[in-house]
């Protein structure tokens, strides 16, 4: 079934989706979604809520008691601090301390989970990358980039260093990987421009979103071999992925890791993907 022809009849009946973030001009999730809605002959639309975090629980609060209201996406940075805001975590968002989705059950309670992390090891294995065995460099330590560091432990990445400015986030993070992954090296990284011993190089911070940002860190060369992925989508290309391209590095923006947690976002909002070829993220470019 072709999912390109999104033509949305928006009426009474209507069952209403969101992404609720600050800021939201980046975010690609309706994009992807509402084709999906078309495709499965589902009355239902996928909007962006621009939420700034001094109002963000009164928002959620409002949006949960619209009634034809029945899912949100939550993306940066509302990820850790909505977990407080449902009333049932996955397994996995228990794990990670954040979400990126919450839907409605049939009860009226609100669960919640987390995708990132298993979005992104989905997205990534068409473009070639190795993470198994893998020596990891991570930053940023926040909701996207807990579930992504749990995720790459899961995978089988033989260490993990994470930096972030944040050292009580950054210590119950390397905490939480050290009980649940045992088997993975995980350290608090303190020379995170150093990447002479690293395979797989990582951004989940929001350094590089903005129009006047640089690098997350000064960076001088890179291997040719080093691995590059930034989690941001837009802009598609980020003064980190400039640098790591300008060395020959395999190198992705963050539209893999969409694109890979799109079947399980469907499947959690109660989306048939019977006879539904799942689009390509690449027109989002």
């Amino acid at each position: 079934m072709n999912t390109n022809t999104y033509s949305p009849q928006v009426n009474g009946s209507t069952r209403l989706f969101g992404i609720v973030g600050h800021p939201v001009v980046q975010v690609k999730t309706p994009q992807l979604m509402n084709p999906l809605f078309n495709a499965a002959q589902m009355n239902a639309i996928c909007v962006a809520f621009d939420a700034p975090v001094e109002h963000f629980e009164t928002i959620i609060d409002g949006l949960k008691d619209i009634a034809n209201l029945d899912g949100l996406v939550i993306t940066v940075p509302h990820k850790v601090s909505a977990t407080a805001l449902v009333d049932k975590l996955s397994p996995v968002a228990q794990r990670v301390g954040a979400i990126n989705a919450m839907r409605r059950e049939p009860d009226g309670t609100w669960l919640g989970d987390m995708f990132d992390g298993t979005g992104l090891i989905q997205g990534l294995a068409p473009l070639g990358f190795q993470l198994h065995g893998m020596r990891v460099k991570q930053i940023g330590a926040g909701g996207a980039g807990a579930a992504v560091a749990h995720a790459l432990a899961q995978a089988g990445a033989a260490a993990i260093a994470v930096s972030d400015p944040r050292p009580e986030v950054l210590r119950e993070l390397v905490t939480r990987l050290r009980h649940f992954s045992p088997a993975c090296r995980v350290e608090i990284d303190h020379n995170p421009a150093d990447v002479a011993a690293t395979d797989v190089l990582i951004n989940c911070s929001p350094v590089g979103m903005g129009e006047h940002d640089g690098m997350p860190v000064s960076f001088g060369d890179f291997p040719q071999t080093l691995q590059v992925i930034d989690i941001i989508m837009t802009p598609a290309q980020t003064p980190l992925l400039k640098h790591a391209r300008r060395y020959g590095c395999n190198a992705t923006n963050g539209l893999p890791m969409i694109h890979g947690q799109l079947k399980e976002f469907a499947q959690f909002f109660g989306v048939d993907l019977a006879d539904i070829t799942l689009p390509s993220p690449s027109h989002l470019t």
